[in-house]
């Protein structure tokens, strides 16, 4: 088949989303050069703004009915964009459909760049390639970040004892430990870690640091029951079996036969003893099974726009399939499409919206688990309508049985936590600016890419938990304790919101907690129990409301977590 016209029917399945890039590239049998046609694949897309306003201006699909949009898209960004131009023979009629009009294509792809804002070859700011560092989780299943930190030095990379000032990815050739995730380095961008035994061994996991907050931030402990509700691939699954030392059980869910096979075969590299993969949906468990009933922690990470990934292609995807829709209205259309251009805005409101309530049906799911007592929600989205405003709906309809656990507990020493001003009244608990301002200290989001970004991809945290008979279901006081920035954390810091070991056991977390009542009783008694406890203090059983511890065409960093 025609390289250009295999290319146009996984442009077209892309739009329909019937299967991820690697999935239609890469891993496709029937595509023989697989390494060219990812790269048009991925390069179009990330393109597509630019050449689809070159395509609506110059009528190219008007005048040349032969052609379809898809195959037009490929064509015109060879044409435009490459040294070579259309690599196919002179002879073939789709080639010569374009090439009459190469004159008047290359005007409008000057006058496109300067529309849309090109910085660079035709790239728009939000499609230019942001680069970011190479996050890598440390498997504590497997080695500590000691002994992955001098294996790395041993192969001539020099180890960065802090963060880079101002934040910064790392230098070439360089390293360092992360700041507020102990089991995370962070490396140059573009580091290709592939072939490392390391990884290949499954130690090294490669996972972008904002992924990571939500087992952190749920902390289940050492033997626990847990469901992940939407699991596959599975890098938070292996992250909860990591922080539970593979003890207690974990119950994965997920619809998608093929991407539960990935967590599968992910976690089963990472060492995981614990987990148990349903292909089923989360909403239709029953929830007094004997071992749902088991349950006391739930992770829910539910499909959302995926609109803070920068530097993933399913984000891409997501785009161009959004665009195909809206060219689609417009070119049957011949108003010029005013009022389908308000349509498709009304459309994607409406996207927002259903996804919304799905993530609050999720979430409202899960509290009907008789004995679950703490929930992460969390997002790829920067939209408030998939977070704060899913956080006020579940306020509004289960306060005061359950509550946003307060910064204490959701990685205090992260500096970005939620938009106040998006959060809603709620009956008896949130209506002045106050309240709002205390409901959003509890919330944690992350701003995608950088320099004005955290460097990783946009990220929404919210976490909540059952109130119990005794506990204060009212907003917890604003947080007033140390934020870490590039500073170097002391140790009260680091064991507040990290997941750093699973060795540690529920008694030794509880006698943190108890060697803090002897001090104020018996001051001789004081060197011994913190001697007990090592670095772990009052923060790490303050991470769970009960008070105890804390807890192949497709690679890991590549498949998304958020479907």
């Amino acid at each position: 088949m025609n390289f250009y016209k295999q290319a146009a029917q996984i442009l077209d399945r892309l739009g329909k989303k019937e299967g991820s890039i690697k999935g239609l590239t890469l891993g496709n049998a029937e595509v023989t050069d697989k390494k060219r046609m990812y790269a048009v694949i991925c390069e179009t897309l990330k393109h597509n703004t630019t050449l689809s306003l070159v395509l609506q201006e110059s009528k190219l699909l008007t005048l040349e009915k032969k052609l379809t949009r898809s195959l037009a898209l490929l064509l015109l960004h060879d044409l435009l964009l490459q040294s070579r131009g259309i690599q196919a023979s002179d002879a073939w009629p789709m080639k010569q459909a374009v090439m009459r009009h190469k004159a008047r294509l290359k005007a409008e792809f000057v006058k496109a760049k300067i529309k849309v804002g090109a910085k660079k070859d035709g790239l728009i700011e939000g499609e230019e390639e942001i680069l970011m560092p190479r996050y890598v989780r440390v498997n504590l299943l497997m080695m500590t970040p000691q002994q992955v930190i001098d294996a790395f030095i041993v192969d001539n990379w020099t180890f960065l004892p802090a963060p880079p000032l101002p934040l910064a990815p790392p230098p070439p050739n360089t390293f360092h430990r992360d700041e507020h995730l102990d089991f995370m380095l962070v490396f140059p961008p573009k580091s290709d870690l592939h072939l490392h035994p390391l990884y290949v061994s499954g130690v090294l996991i490669l996972q972008d640091k904002a992924s990571c907050f939500p087992a952190a931030i749920l902390a289940p402990p050492k033997n626990a029951y847990v469901i992940d509700g939407c699991a596959a691939p599975g890098n938070k699954t292996s992250q909860l079996a990591m922080g539970m030392g593979n003890g207690g059980k974990i119950i994965a869910c997920d619809l998608d036969l093929r991407r539960l096979n990935i967590l599968k075969r992910l976690t089963t590299k990472a060492g995981c003893t614990n987990i148990t993969a349903l292909n089923t949906s989360f909403l239709t468990l029953d929830t007094t099974t004997p071992d749902h009933s088991k349950v006391s922690h739930i992770l829910l990470d539910p499909s959302c726009s995926g609109s803070g990934i920068v530097n993933r292609m399913d984000h891409l995807v997501d785009a161009y399939a959004e665009e195909q829709e809206q060219a689609t209205i417009l070119e049957t259309t011949t108003t010029g499409g005013a009022a389908e251009r308000t349509a498709a805005e009304e459309k994607k409101k409406e996207r927002l919206k259903s996804l919304g309530e799905f993530q609050i049906e999720c979430v409202s799911k899960a509290m009907t688990f008789p004995n679950v007592r703490r929930i992460s929600y969390s997002t790829c989205s920067i939209y408030a309508e998939e977070n704060e405003h899913v956080v006020t709906t579940l306020l509004r309809n289960n306060w005061p049985q359950w509550k946003l656990s307060p910064r204490s507990r959701v990685l205090p020493t992260w500096h970005r936590r939620g938009y106040p001003a998006d959060v809603g009244d709620i009956p008896g608990l949130v209506s002045t600016d106050e309240d709002r301002a205390k409901v959003a200290d509890c919330l944690v989001r992350a701003i995608p890419g950088g320099p004005d970004g955290d460097l990783m991809n946009g990220f929404f945290v919210a976490c909540f938990e059952r109130v119990g008979k005794n506990d204060n279901p009212g907003l917890s006081p604003l947080w007033k304790g140390p934020v870490v920035g590039s500073a170097k954390r002391t140790h009260e810091e680091m064991s507040a919101d990290d997941i750093t070991t699973t060795t540690t056991t529920t008694t030794a977390a509880v006698s943190t907690s108890a060697s803090k009542k002897k001090k104020k009783k018996k001051k001789k008694k004081a060197s011994a129990a913190a001697s007990n406890n090592g670095l772990k203090t009052e923060a790490n059983a303050a991470n769970t409301p009960d008070g105890t511890e804390e807890g192949g065409a497709e690679d890991e960093d590549e498949t998304s977590d958020n479907e």
